[in-house]
């Protein structure tokens, strides 16, 4: 995969020049994780920069029992652990692959290099710290305030409108997450999301293929995640 392409669709580097982007692209080294690889742990010194090729990385935070809670993901053309490089502080979160995975490092003193010879980076820092913010926030909706089914049903509100087609009766998306990985997003487990998807199903709000999702009725999948007055869901998962 040629990495000028990856660089010119990362939303962190948006609209630099080619000549710029070759500039970032021979400083950056790259950096191959298997599934289920570490690649910082929470509390270590930042080193840098990575941006996904391919595969998917997960943030997360871990309990002293051992209980992951995933923070965010992030996918090809992403960047992920920027905070540290601006604040001076250690990663605030660990990361590993989902999947088998490639990425590309920038070290810390090549990124100061690059925001400070291209300070529209910085807006898009902002930018991209900000999102993920107003991702955290939802997140901590999410779990306080909703029971396991209407975080479900969220989360496929969420995913379905990050796919990029508009959310009408009849679209599909693809799952990004594996059942798993989404029960480790929303704090529960992966028997909870399975009976949960099974029962939208049942319910006649989406079909599933594999991975692929359908929404058969938006506006019931919008009540399921709380958005209406009548509940779907008589019991907690």
């Amino acid at each position: 995969m040629d990495p000028i392409s990856v660089l010119q669709r990362t939303s962190l580097l948006h609209g630099l020049s080619e000549e710029a982007l070759r500039a970032i692209a021979g400083r950056t080294v790259g950096k191959r994780l298997a599934r289920g690889a570490l690649l910082f742990r929470e509390g270590e010194a930042c080193r840098g920069l990575y941006v996904v090729l391919r595969g998917l990385i997960a943030a997360y935070q871990a309990s002293p029992d051992g209980r992951e809670q995933v923070l965010d993901t992030a996918g090809p053309g992403q960047t992920i652990a920027e905070l540290p490089l601006f604040d001076g502080g250690p990663y605030p979160a660990s990361a590993r692959a989902l999947e088998d995975s490639e990425l590309l490092f920038l070290s810390l003193n090549d990124f100061q290099w690059l925001y400070r010879t291209h300070p529209e980076i910085a807006d898009h820092v902002i930018q991209r710290l900000g999102q993920r913010l107003r991702r955290l926030v939802r997140l901590v909706t999410k779990l306080s305030l909703q029971d396991v089914p209407a975080r479900v049903a969220a989360s496929l509100l969420e995913q379905a409108e990050a796919s990029g087609t508009p959310l009408r009766d009849g679209m599909a998306f693809r799952m990004p997450r594996r059942h798993y990985e989404l029960a480790a997003e929303l704090a529960t487990t992966r028997e909870s999301v399975t009976r949960t998807l099974m029962k939208l199903r049942e319910d006649g709000i989406i079909a599933q293929s594999g991975h692929t999702i359908r929404i058969l009725s938006v506006a019931r999948l919008k009540q399921a995640a709380g958005g209406g007055a009548v509940p779907v869901y008589t019991s907690r998962i």
